[in-house]
């Protein structure tokens, strides 16, 4: 994969005009909605903890919640703990880190096993490797590390570099890019893995898959619900797997209020 491919700059597919926006969504009552958070429900904030969370989005979910019995779920790269933060009254399922845990019915289950020494000796060698540059952010997560560059996109390719190396010699580690950062996550977590679970599950069992995402994360979850003839919506512009697609996560919301009529 390219350089410019990592950082999640990709550009516009040749997919038809009707996909940008002018779609209708299945019938709430077979449906379930699946949504990312970071660049899907909020806007993409300078850092992690700068989101801002409206009274807007609280409402939506709040009426999704409703409106489907239940059946709404957030897939994020974000720790469970680190959306409970954030959305405190939140009842839905939560999948976080990019499928390592899973929140539901008020429990927490972490979904796979790894190496959790391992997770700490590459937080410690990122925390080192990020005060070269003061512009780096570090991210902790239960199952792994992000390196974000955001605010140092002139070091996004020694940055690259860096992560690639840890990811080579840590063994049942991989690299994950995303937009405007890397994260070095286990082999086995993926949100589409995750999803799979979660849709085998009741009440979610049996419905129309409607699923939001905006990252490279997303994709193998926009992949699975296409094949199983869902509603997969690219948020964004980067080239993408789904059939529809929304500029930002203002339309989806407005989109998703319609909906929920």
């Amino acid at each position: 994969m390219q350089y410019y491919q990592m950082t999640g700059f990709m550009g516009m597919t040749d997919q038809p005009a009707e996909a940008v926006g002018d779609f209708k969504l299945p019938d709430a009552d077979q449906s379930a909605l699946y949504l990312d958070f970071d660049g899907t429900l909020v806007e993409i904030a300078e850092r992690p903890d700068d989101i801002d969370v409206t009274a807007s989005i609280t409402g939506i979910l709040d009426r999704a919640m409703d409106r489907l019995d239940g059946r709404v779920a957030l897939v994020s790269g974000r720790s469970i703990a680190d959306l409970q933060k954030f959305l405190p009254d939140f009842k839905g399922a939560l999948i976080g880190t990019h499928g390592a845990e899973m929140h539901i019915d008020g429990v927490h289950s972490k979904l796979v096993e790894f190496d959790e020494d391992t997770v700490r000796r590459l937080c410690r060698l990122v925390d080192d490797f990020a005060k070269l540059c003061p512009s780096f952010l570090v991210e902790h997560k239960p199952s792994g590390v992000v390196l974000h560059y955001r605010q140092a996109e002139e070091c996004g390719a020694l940055a690259l570099r860096f992560m690639e190396s840890l990811a080579m010699a840590a063994d049942g580690f991989r690299l994950q890019p995303a937009l405007m950062a890397y994260e070095l996550k286990p082999e086995c977590v993926g949100k589409d893995i995750a999803l799979t679970r979660l849709m085998d599950r009741l009440p979610f069992r049996g419905k129309t898959p409607i699923y939001a995402g905006d990252d490279l994360t997303d994709e193998p979850a926009l992949q699975l619900v296409e094949h199983r003839k869902g509603y997969a919506i690219k948020i964004g512009e980067a080239e993408t797997v789904a059939s529809h697609r929304l500029p930002d996560p203002k339309s989806l919301l407005l989109k998703l209020e319609d909906w929920l009529v």
